[in-house]
């Protein structure tokens, strides 16, 4: 039976840490070298598959090497069972004075004693009778 997970929220949160300080070690640590892993962000062309394109699509996202936002979890939601790991939370986003909700989501795995992500997603919800405003698609 699947148990709560102090430690895994844990693991979400540091990594969400270290995504604000645009540490690229930290994350690395943090991902899985499985074929399997897969990182989806909040910009449409934020789809990585495998490490090596989870660690480039990071780095190509903070040019500068400062993300530059803030990203905070208000509430979290971490369970275990066996080697494999699940959370998913609230939180936000914040730029330059203003902040966006978001909901995260992510599997971890545990390889050699550590923790390491399989999957994570991060998205920016859009109201149901606005998902069809232009302004929300890449094409239109």
């Amino acid at each position: 039976m699947p148990e709560s997970s102090p430690e895994i929220e844990q693991v979400l949160r540091d990594t969400l840490d270290a995504m604000a300080r645009s540490d690229v070690d930290r994350l690395a640590r943090r991902t899985s070298r499985d074929a399997c892993v897969l990182s989806i962000g909040s910009d449409p062309s934020e789809w990585a598959e495998g490490y090596e394109e989870i660690l480039r699509l990071f780095r190509d996202s903070t040019p500068e090497g400062e993300l530059g936002v803030t990203v905070g979890l208000d509430d979290v939601k971490a369970f275990r069972e066996g080697g494999v790991g699940w959370a998913a939370g609230h939180g936000y986003f914040e730029m330059r004075g203003k902040r966006v909700p978001v909901r995260l989501t992510a599997v971890l795995h545990q390889e050699e004693g550590e923790w390491k992500a399989v999957q994570s997603h991060a998205s920016i919800g859009v109201p149901n009778d606005r998902m069809l405003d232009p302004m929300f698609h890449a094409n239109g």
